[in-house]
């Protein structure tokens, strides 16, 4: 990012290096034997995985395209309290060039690093939940890399959010069977929890017994986990037994044989941005240690 001026106004310029959108087919196409057996993705079907992460690696790469959606998310957005976004300008933009208002603050990180104030990481992680709740719920669609270098706090304390590169559309075959997972009825009930893992991908119709039985029970132990923020009217993210039970299955599962033999190639193609999208979501509210209301984004 660079800093110009004009007329006395800070913007920010974001320039494309050479070479860049060229260079991302012939490099997966190195990555992707070696991620095929790592992850025992077995069949034609695993290309689908790869042909998601190429085409969304190209369209981060389009800037016309992240300038339209830049564009959309501010004004869809804005009435989102204790957030703010910069101005973009179509008249100083172009295929390789974005040119945005330049923002004050510092990176989330360096602030959660230093924070001793609740009520500010609490507002802070109220603002960011209803920004991610709001556009996955009503908009269908997705910031799919919340990390912190996307976010900066002002001096008063307020969130901006920035790079709107890699948005994701949410189908509504894949949004409905995957947040009916959150409902608790649906989880305690085996035959219903089969039938969405059916409907998501995550089991197949040329499964085997063995691997039916385990990716459910798979399954099961990680939405009963990851859904708990959802499972009540509000959350508590400094709650430390939550992280480290996260830790654990992942130890669970990163030392499991079984798993290794399993066909790794299963789950919707929209299964990599959305659970991208929601680890790095919960990293940076445990950063933030923030209690907040669940549905409190229904309020816009």
């Amino acid at each position: 990012m660079h800093l110009a001026k004009k007329n006395d106004k800070k913007l920010a310029v974001k320039i494309q290096y050479p070479g860049v959108a060229n260079s991302i087919s012939s490099d997966l196409a190195l990555v992707k034997p070696i991620a095929i057996r790592m992850f025992n993705l077995q069949g034609k079907d695993s290309d689908k995985y790869f042909k998601e992460v190429e085409d969304k690696l190209i369209e981060e790469t389009n800037y016309l395209l992240e300038l339209k959606q830049s564009q959309e998310v501010v004004e869809a957005c804005s009435k989102i309290e204790n957030i703010s976004f910069p101005n973009y300008y179509p008249e100083f933009s172009s295929e390789k060039i974005i040119t945005m208002d330049w923002m004050t603050g510092i990176h989330l990180s360096e602030f959660t690093a230093v924070n001793k104030d609740q009520e500010v990481g609490d507002k802070l992680g109220q603002a960011l939940w209803d920004f991610y709740m709001y556009q996955v719920h009503v908009l269908r669609k997705v910031h799919a890399d919340p990390h912190p270098g996307n976010f900066l706090v002002d001096d008063k304390n307020q969130l901006i959010a920035l790079d709107f590169g890699c948005m994701k559309q949410i189908p509504d075959d894949f949004y409905i069977p995957y947040f009916e997972l959150i409902n608790k009825n649906i989880l305690s009930d085996p035959n219903l929890f089969n039938q969405k893992l059916f409907e998501l991908e995550v089991l197949r119709a040329d499964d085997s017994a063995s691997e039916i039985e385990y990716f459910t029970n798979m399954f099961f132990d990680l939405l009963s986990l990851f859904t708990k923020p959802f499972q009540n009217d509000s959350f508590d993210f400094s709650d430390e037994k939550f992280f480290n039970d996260i830790a654990v299955l992942g130890k669970r599962f990163s030392t499991d044989t079984n798993l290794r033999k399993m066909n790794g190639n299963r789950g919707s193609k929209h299964f990599i941005y959305m659970n991208r999208t929601f680890f790095g979501l919960y990293n940076l509210m445990f950063d933030l240690k923030a209690k907040i209301v669940v549905d409190n984004y229904l309020k816009y």
